[in-house]
């Protein structure tokens, strides 16, 4: 008995002091509700008409007005009200009528927001993908099969079908393609990367929200052999936009994709809000991704569009209490960003202080909860990108052999990977050469020679194994069209008079290469008829290219090979940096 009288007299306690600071809960008051559309918005307004208060007299002429406490616990004195809703949710308002209060609770449901991970896999689609090659249209497709028909959206119409085949045209090295596939409403969001004759196919799963990241998987392919090719790292996670690398290899060769990533917004804006003169509430806000809109404290709603934006709240600051905003940007990520006024407020009244517990609604929070990682300003950071995929490999893992020979297939398939020719692994059936039908360049070769990079030779054959001469290789650089202008544009540096070129068969081929320094010789002789090495030719490439690195670009380019390559003989070679580039690739920092 003891103990029911104790908290008897608790509960009368609690209610007086509910009486006292809120008012008495009455069943008499009521509420109308209408919800409209916000104009070009998915948002909706609700609006609150309060009435049956005992208080009222219908003889009245004056309207009858309520103390009315919006969800964000901001109050306004009048008959009717509205308030801005951006979220599925409950919604509570509280009508006071100067003795007695009620909370009403009002549903909205139909916003379209991010669906939780457990409703995407309500009903599970089970999907293979790849990337192939079509050989006769010359082109890379995107290939997905369903488990069964289903209604599929793509790029390329919509449809049902149990297989996806979308084909992708005018890939740029190194300029991610974005690709996504809408299966029965359910998203496959893809890039697919090429770098000269490799491609890197990304799948990227649906974003994390407990984390605010995102899975991705990576899938190598080289439609120029028939070689598996592993992803290293097979799965990465994308937590902010930045530079990513992947390295693909097989038994043999091995390329590397180093790319920039845009488009991922994950944080939510950076809020500023401030009192200014003691009555009006001044808002700074920014987001690298755009900002969208405000929902103000007294619920109304504020287009802004921009990286930054500014907002003074024209509405005087008249109560102690805190003061509610929620910024919002164009990817749905909000703060919810609160002032507390202590002090300088012109009326202030403990019983109609500002504060979400004014409602008798335990999830009202839950309406201004942060959505996505908080935003920091991030450092300028330097940004390379990949002007030239790689064109060489070392001769083993731990070798480049900068000093050894080059043969006429490693020659000509340099040719094939520098200037981006679309594959044929039947092109050697098309050829007339008697002797590369089993080497591991025939496809090389035959569209090499088709192009006039290489020639044979009159009995129909090609010597793939023989070595190129440095008279050789000084004709092949003049016979391709596409570095005619290349030539052109470098100046002649020098005017030596080799004294072995003299009625030489590549005389003419000779001075123009040696007069702009692209092989040169440590003598009066040039040597036309010997071998030319690896290292002279990836500098002579790289010349032609137009490739001076600046220390930064050189340092990057430097710190791609140490992380993926161990080469043992070419630490002090002359041309370790031409050597680097063609393994790694070229970059040039980018100018924000």
């Amino acid at each position: 008995m003891k103990k029911i009288a104790i908290i008897t007299g608790i509960l009368i306690l609690a209610l007086s002091i509910i009486s006292t600071c809120y008012g008495a809960v009455s069943n008499n008051i009521k509420a109308k509700f209408k919800e409209s559309d916000v104009s070009d918005t998915k948002f909706k307004e609700i609006t609150i008409t309060p009435y049956g208060s005992k208080y009222y007299d219908e003889d009245d002429d004056e309207e009858y007005t309520y103390y009315i406490y919006l969800p964000t616990g901001y109050f306004v004195e009048a008959a009717s009200t509205s308030f801005i809703a951006d979220r599925n949710g409950k919604y509570p308002f509280t009508v006071y009528d100067g003795k007695y209060k009620k909370t009403f609770t009002y549903i909205v449901d139909d916003i379209d927001e991010i669906e939780d991970e457990e409703d995407n896999e309500a009903d599970e689609i089970h999907a293979d993908f790849k990337l192939k090659y079509d050989y006769e249209k010359k082109s890379p497709l995107f290939y997905m099969h369903l488990d069964r028909q289903r209604q599929v959206s793509a790029p390329n119409g919509n449809f049902v079908t149990n297989e996806v085949n979308y084909y992708i045209d005018n890939l740029e090295n190194n300029m991610p393609f974005d690709l996504s596939i809408d299966v029965e409403g359910k998203i496959y969001n893809y890039k697919i990367i090429k770098s000269g004759e490799f491609y890197l196919l990304i799948h990227i799963s649906p974003v994390n929200y407990n984390d605010y990241s995102t899975v991705v998987e990576y899938f190598g392919y080289n439609f120029t052999n028939n070689e598996s090719y592993e992803a290293v790292p097979a799965k990465d996670i994308y937590d902010d936009n930045g530079n990513y690398v992947v390295l693909v290899k097989s038994g043999n060769s091995q390329h590397i994709f180093n790319f920039n990533i845009t488009g991922i917004d994950y944080r939510r804006p950076n809020v500023d809000l401030s009192l200014v003169n003691d009555d009006t509430l001044s808002l700074e806000a920014e987001d690298d991704f755009g900002l969208d809109y405000i929902i103000t404290y007294d619920g109304k709603y504020v287009d802004i569009d921009g990286i930054e934006a500014e907002y003074s709240h024209s509405s005087e600051i008249k109560y102690v209490g805190e003061y509610i905003f929620t910024v919002v940007d164009k990817s749905g990520n909000r703060t919810v960003e609160t002032i507390t006024v202590k002090k300088g407020a012109r009326t202030p009244r403990s019983k109609h202080k500002i504060n979400l517990d004014v409602h008798d609604f335990s999830g009202t929070e839950k309406l201004f909860e942060d959505r996505g990682s908080r935003y920091e300003k991030p450092d300028e950071q330097k940004i390379f990108e990949n002007i030239l995929p790689a064109y060489m490999n070392g001769k083993s893992p731990v070798s480049f052999s900068p000093d050894s020979s080059i043969s006429r297939a490693e020659m000509v398939t340099i040719f094939c990977r520098l200037n981006d020719l679309p594959y044929d692994t039947s092109a050697h059936l098309k050829s007339k050469f008697t002797d590369i039908s089993t080497h591991w360049a025939r496809d090389y070769i035959s569209m090499g020679s088709s192009k006039r990079y290489v020639s044979g030779y009159k009995d129909k054959t090609f010597k793939p194994d023989n070595n190129v001469t440095r008279a050789e290789f000084c004709q092949m650089l003049t016979k391709i069209s596409s570095y005619k202008s290349l030539l052109n544009s470098l100046p002649a540096s020098n005017n030596i008079d080799y004294s072995d070129i003299h009625d030489h068969w590549a005389e003419k081929e000779i001075i123009k290469i040696a007069g702009r320094s692209l092989v040169t010789s440590n003598s009066n002789k040039f040597y036309p008829d010997r071998p030319i090495t690896r290292g002279e030719v990836v500098h002579a490439i790289n010349m032609l290219y137009g490739y001076n690195p600046s220390y930064l670009e050189l340092s990057f380019v430097n710190s791609l090979y140490n992380k993926y390559y161990s080469f043992n003989d070419i630490a002090k070679h002359k041309y370790y940096n031409d050597i680097i580039i063609s393994v790694v690739g070229m970059y040039r920092e980018k100018i924000q």
